[in-house]
């Protein structure tokens, strides 16, 4: 029995679920079979990436929600096509207000807001963008969650500690934070930071070493990253967010792993 609702994030591309000779590799087709496989593995929800509901006709959309697909959380929210930095608001409003719409209809609480190409260089732009976005989220329903990225993925916002001082700065009531296990082990940021930013800390990704899935190398640190959370008082959902070798086979090992550990 686990502390929190437990996910897993379908791959981005096509894969070959067992049983079947021919794989749909269309988005329609991803997005199925990466449905399917992650609820069979017996995790709680879903999480999928905005771009690939992006690509689905509005009438994939629908079947899609008619043949009862649920992705409680959504990432990859912004293409790195529309740089926040030059990319005009109304045109970056025009795109959320779709992708938005279409997660609602998917069944989601939230979207996650990593996106690092899109982000570099925002500087303040990202605040007025993170406005907006909080504006757009309010009409459907939605949440969205600042990312910390390590240095290595962007050139803002690197730590939890900084997410945390933007929602509380910005003071927004759909604004929330997420903390991922590897971009705090990458920034050497310490779990310990978790009590102090659980006020707004909305979901949370994991993984294991140099992004493997959860309980590869053992699971050590995830271990003390779980039990720092539950001090913290955290409720929220938790997220396998990893690199795959054989998902099908594997997505199975991580959620037995996470349900004994978160």
């Amino acid at each position: 029995m686990s502390y929190f609702k437990i996910g897993c994030c379908i791959p981005g591309g096509s894969f070959m679920p067992e049983g079947v000779k021919e794989v749909d590799t269309s988005a329609y087709g991803v997005l199925k079979n990466g449905y399917n496989a992650v609820m069979q593995a017996g995790f709680d929800f879903a999480e999928a990436t905005v771009g690939l509901i992006m690509q689905l006709a509005d009438d994939e959309v629908k079947r899609a929600a008619d043949e009862g697909l649920s992705f409680k959380v959504f990432n990859s929210f912004i293409p790195p096509s529309l740089a926040i930095a030059t990319t005009p608001l109304a045109e970056l409003e025009s795109y959320v207000d779709k992708a938005m719409g279409r997660m609602k209809a998917l069944d989601a609480e939230g979207v996650v807001f990593g996106s690092g190409g899109a982000r570099r260089d925002a500087g303040e732009k990202v605040y007025d963008f993170i406005r907006m976005c909080n504006i757009v989220a309010g009409r459907y329903g939605l949440y969205v969650a600042l990312e910390p990225l390590n240095k290595s993925e962007t050139n803002l916002l690197h730590t939890v500690k900084e997410g945390f001082d933007i929602c509380k700065k910005l003071d927004l009531p759909n604004l929330k934070l997420l903390a991922d296990a590897y971009h705090m082990f990458r920034e050497d940021e310490p779990s310990t930071i978790l009590s102090d930013v659980v006020k707004y800390l909305t979901h949370v990704h994991v993984s294991d070493g140099d992004r493997g899935y959860p309980g590869r190398d053992g699971g050590n640190y995830l271990r003390d990253f779980s039990a720092e959370l539950k001090k913290a008082g955290y409720t929220g959902r938790v997220s396998a967010e990893c690199g795959w070798s054989d998902f099908i086979k594997e997505s199975v090992l991580v959620c037995e792993f996470m349900k004994e550990v978160f």
